[in-house]
């Protein structure tokens, strides 16, 4: 998995660091601001769009808590992949990620 824009999530990781959104599939995830809006981030390889289009899901990272949106077709097992991959990232070690909620739920 190819991590855009680490720095972002290094300062959305502290307890009152900036919200910070992204965009994951198997293939990468994309850190980027608040300000901007899901489907407009177009990173190669990552699609999210309205209507549970696109190959990506969204979330976003508030107050160093991640929360990913419901996306049908992501199952839970499969978030949790991806985010199990996030968190094993060399460039993610020492890294406080918890583990995120998924339409509201801890997975």
């Amino acid at each position: 998995m190819r991590i855009l824009n680490l720095p972002l999530l290094r300062t959305a990781l502290n307890p009152n660091g900036p919200t910070v959104k992204f965009i994951m599939n198997e293939e990468a995830i994309a850190f980027f601001p608040a300000s901007l809006q899901h489907r407009d981030v177009k990173p190669e390889g990552l699609s999210y769009e309205d209507d549970y289009k696109g190959n990506a899901i969204a979330g976003l990272i508030v107050s160093g808590k991640p929360e990913i949106r419901f996306h049908s077709a992501f199952s839970d097992e499969r978030v949790h992949n991806l985010w199990h991959q996030l968190r094993s990232a060399p460039e993610c070690a020492g890294l406080p990620i918890e583990n995120p909620t998924y339409h509201g739920r801890h997975l």
